[in-house]
């Protein structure tokens, strides 16, 4: 079936090989290859955290409970949609530059800096300060992204990841507003 596979991770039998991962070839937006691999290399970090952030808030959005379980169930499913969104975004823009986006578990865990939650679950206070804290360490790589991006004089993808810094943003705004609720207190702290 397969000539080579390691563990998920399928190599077809046939068919030709455009690109080796991990390379960066020239690009049709005039950026130097050496320049876009520089950009490609900051952005594989914020698609991998992106990714992992998406999988965080849709764990949470399918395990809410509480009295706020509609509100936060439905917050979190908006946020994971714009989550996936943003890291569709990145995975496009790293191929404009000439790349290819982390996309197996294994590269996107590497060049991840937000990380998973265990496979248990958890009061949703817990979850969400866990998303705040993801969306913290996706927000503040993504801000340095925006003026290395400018440096190499890719001015297309700094204003990519400042506006979609707005939205996550925004949403790290909510998350904070929750937490902040008295509803969310943890079981235990009422007995």
């Amino acid at each position: 079936m397969t000539k080579s596979q390691i563990g998920l991770v399928r190599e077809p039998d046939a068919g030709e090989r455009r690109q080796e991962w991990g390379t960066v070839s020239d690009n049709r937006l005039r950026i130097d290859r050496d320049e876009a691999e520089v950009i490609v290399d900051a952005l594989s970090v914020d698609h991998a955290g992106s990714f992992n952030l998406f999988y965080l808030l849709r764990k949470h959005y399918w395990t809410a409970e509480g009295a706020e379980h509609d509100d936060v169930a439905d917050f979190l499913e908006d946020a994971y949609e714009r989550v996936r969104d943003i890291n569709d975004d990145l995975a496009v823009r790293i191929v404009e530059l000439g790349g290819i986006p982390p996309n197996t578990p294994p590269t996107l865990q590497d060049h991840a800096e937000v990380h998973l939650e265990a496979e248990d679950l958890y009061d949703i206070r817990a979850s969400l300060e866990g998303d705040l804290e993801g969306y913290a360490t996706l927000i503040a790589s993504m801000r340095d992204h925006v003026g290395l991006a400018e440096d190499l004089g890719d001015a297309a993808t700094g204003e990519l990841l400042r506006d979609r810094l707005e939205d996550l943003e925004d949403d790290a705004h909510e998350i904070e507003q929750f937490l902040e609720n008295d509803t969310l207190v943890r079981e235990d702290a009422l007995n």
